[in-house]
């Protein structure tokens, strides 16, 4: 599963890839915390994190507007949104920082 990458077929017609960040991300699950590979995709007009969780495809959907915080360090990118925030670990410092300038400039 490649969940830093998204098929063209699938972004609108005016969407375009922007910048994409690939790490492993902790999700409770039945009482227990599971560690998954997950990314964050950027596109000009929405924020998609994708998940395999055990061999599962997740994505979601995310509007820029619902992004409430976002803070970056070597150990993890931390993002806020309504819900919670979601921590991204493992992942290549510079990818993260570019994704980061990216999308705190929307």
């Amino acid at each position: 599963m490649i969940l830093d990458k998204i098929n063209p077929n699938d972004l609108f017609p005016t969407e375009q890839i922007e910048s994409s960040v690939l790490g492993k991300m902790a999700y409770p699950m039945n009482g227990e915390i599971k560690i998954f590979e997950a990314a964050y995709v950027a596109t000009n007009e929405r924020l998609i994190l994708n998940v395999d969780m055990a061999g599962e495809f997740y994505y979601r959907n995310i509007g820029y507007n619902e992004i409430q915080n976002v803070k970056l360090t070597e150990e993890a990118l931390d993002i806020t949104f309504e819900i919670g925030t979601f921590t991204l670990k493992d992942f290549n410092y510079e990818e993260a920082e570019q994704f980061v300038d990216y999308i705190q400039n929307k």
